[in-house]
């Protein structure tokens, strides 16, 4: 499992993250579960117990690409 959360300084931020997640998931057809308030956001990726694949390591560094500052 990957899990990793962000946190953002406005609602609008964590908004553009959120919608930024949705566009690089369904490009992937891979469905992080997602956790989030007014200026954060938890991102989990699961295997469901088995061994995360390499889709599911490239999707969190595409993630991670989203906040740029964050890396």
């Amino acid at each position: 499992m990957l899990s990793r959360r962000f946190e953002f300084a406005s609602y609008g931020e964590t908004r553009s993250f959120l919608d930024g997640v949705a566009k690089v998931s369904e490009a992937a057809s891979y469905y992080p579960n997602l956790n989030f308030g007014k200026t954060y956001a938890s991102v989990t990726i699961d295997a469901d117990g088995k061994k995360l694949g390499p889709e599911a390591v490239a999707l969190a560094q595409q993630i991670d690409a989203l906040v740029p500052e964050a890396n």
